[in-house]
């Protein structure tokens, strides 16, 4: 099958990318040609907003639709291709309300993909000096509005951690570990806070199962593992993976002012129980991996 998939080169890509291989399917990469990865595939460069003529995919992966004007794009040259699109927990009003944008209640957690999505637009304009002008325009709700439809599903993906995690999750506690520190503080408020995570190699299983599985088609999933333990519990899970021995200490003030009341913890049966997807990766395992 001829396969497209946008981005594709750091972190998750190339595991989504070499399943695709092994399966032996004819892949190619459309991305801004920043990173190199993959030389046994196909690479076109390109702007999202001007996607070139010429490709002819079976089945489009985009693992970097980030604005609605990117998935206008998208839907312009590939309506009605099968496709699998990668959105994010963002959208849910919870991600709102831990940002302190939202004035009402936490919404029940683990959270389905019924539950509400975030009533405001655009939920990082306000971190474009950090991350970027890109992140102006950037709102998976509008991606996910654009792109749905009966030959498309939506993965809503976790906080994915793993080996060459950009975002470096885990790594701070890690380093110190390693370090020999013998204090790791964290904070008060946010040791009890949920997050559902997926460690990159299950996540990318969970992309390539769900393309392949024609019952996804027009359907919505959380990705993630079954269960958020809370932070704290996090880093005692690495404590007994790095036989670290040192001692954790709950602080005030340590993390940004966010209202941690608001989980980020997703339901991530239906994925499960409508396609049969399971990790293959221990937590234990992926924890180990993840240096």
């Amino acid at each position: 099958m001829r396969v497209l998939v946008f981005g594709g080169t750091q972190f998750m890509g190339p595991y989504v990318v070499r399943q695709l291989l092994a399966r032996g399917h004819d892949v190619t990469l459309f991305h801004r040609g920043e990173h190199e990865a993959l030389p046994e595939v196909r690479h076109v460069h390109g702007d999202r907003a001007r996607i070139p003529h010429g490709l002819d995919p079976e089945l489009v992966i985009d693992m970097w639709c980030m604005t609605e004007a990117h998935a206008a794009a998208a839907k312009e040259r590939f309506g009605g291709v099968r496709t699998v699109v990668l959105s994010s927990g963002d959208v849910y009003r919870n991600y709102d309300g831990l940002q302190r944008r939202w004035p009402g209640p936490p919404d029940p957690a683990p959270l389905s993909e019924d539950a509400p999505l975030r009533e405001e637009l655009y939920p990082y304009r306000d971190k474009a000096a950090q991350l970027g002008e890109w992140v102006r325009e950037y709102d998976k709700i509008l991606v996910e509005r654009v792109l749905a439809g009966p030959r498309t599903t939506i993965l809503r993906m976790p906080a994915v951690y793993g080996p060459n995690d950009a975002q470096r999750r885990f790594y701070d506690w890690i380093d110190a570990m390693r370090r020999g520190d013998e204090v790791i503080a964290i904070d008060e408020a946010m040791a009890r806070w949920r997050w559902t995570r997926g460690f990159v190699a299950n996540c990318a299983d969970a992309v390539v199962h769900a393309a392949f599985d024609e019952r996804a088609a027009g359907r919505t999933y959380n990705v993630g593992e079954p269960d958020a333990p809370a932070d704290e519990e996090w880093l005692r899970l690495l404590t007994n993976i790095y036989k670290w021995s040192g001692r954790i200490e709950r602080r005030p003030g340590l993390a940004p002012p966010l209202d941690f009341r608001f989980h980020l913890h997703t339901d991530t049966r239906r994925i499960r129980d409508e396609l049969g997807w399971r990790e293959h990766i221990s937590r234990a395992e992926a924890l180990g991996m993840t240096r």
